[in-house]
């Protein structure tokens, strides 16, 4: 038999040798656990803004602020006093926040551009006096720049996903 054949030193080659297989086999399964942890983290930051812009105050705040610029131009959101800009400010920097989380690829994209990308397409178009004027300034051109690209981004998104959606639907997976 062979076991009976085998020295200490082969039993200690055969033991080494599980051991790095196994150690091979930890490895690869941290790094699963650390890719999965990370896309938990990902989606769970997209609910949480989710939570955020659906909240009552903030749902309001965007009604107030779309109405604004529907009827004011930027000379009359200059001649507010400080505490109303900042007011009228808090929305598009809020999205600006999450956009730049968005485009490096903090959030995870699909999911974000599904539950926030209308607010974000929707308050773009609304902001247009705001960020048309703040961008002449000459230290401002690129200011809510990563608003716009998520803007951008987030139509094809959202259909792709409408597309995934009723994919599944039609073949009964849903």
């Amino acid at each position: 038999m062979v076991v009976s054949t085998l020295s200490l030193n082969g039993w200690g080659d055969i033991a080494q040798f599980v051991i790095a297989i196994t150690a091979v086999a930890a490895l690869f399964g941290a790094f699963a656990q650390l890719r999965l942890n990370r896309a938990s983290g990902r989606r769970g930051r997209v609910y949480e803004y989710a939570d955020r812009f659906n909240d009552p105050d903030l749902l309001r705040a965007s009604a107030r602020y779309r109405e604004y610029w529907k009827a004011n131009t930027f000379a009359d959101f200059s001649s507010l006093d400080l505490a109303d800009q900042l007011e009228y400010l808090m929305l598009p920097n809020l999205i600006e926040e999450v956009a730049t989380l968005y485009n490096r690829n903090v959030l995870d994209r699909n999911l974000a551009a599904q539950l926030l990308g209308v607010y974000v397409e929707v308050l773009w178009e609304a902001s247009s006096p705001l960020v048309g004027e703040v961008r002449l300034e000459e230290d401002r051109a690129t200011i809510y720049s990563e608003w716009e690209a998520m803007q951008n981004d987030t139509p094809s998104r959202r259909a792709k996903a409408n597309d995934e959606t009723e994919r599944r639907r039609t073949r009964g997976k849903l």
